[in-house]
């Protein structure tokens, strides 16, 4: 049973292209919100090493990962876990589903 939390529109469907990342910040929260194949991703953008944006970092699509554009760290878009060090800790992650046109996240605060 997913934990309980406050659905959230982040962005509308058409607003991120197939293959792209979008930093959003939400109540203070750094969010990094992925569209591959069709499907959203939404974890942290901060790396647990080096504090990084990762929705600067490179999207590897074939893999589900994003690399952190300061210390390399390879993370899993679906579960957060690091792939690849220096990181040891996940990100992480919130669920997604699209109702409408809206990307809506389920945020524990």
């Amino acid at each position: 049973m997913p934990t309980p939390g406050t659905e959230v529109a982040l962005c509308t469907v058409d607003e991120l292209p197939e293959g792209g990342k979008k930093h959003i910040e939400h109540m203070g929260y750094d969010l990094l919100l992925v569209k591959l194949g069709g499907k959203f991703y939404a974890l942290d953008d901060a790396c647990t090493v080096s504090w990084a944006m990762l929705s600067e970092g490179t999207l590897d699509p074939a893999a589900h990962t994003v690399t952190c554009p300061q210390c390399s760290s390879v993370f899993d878009l679906a579960t957060g876990k690091p792939k690849s060090g220096p990181a040891k800790f996940p990100l992480n992650v919130y669920e997604t589903h699209v109702i409408g046109d809206d990307v809506i996240v389920n945020f524990t605060y």
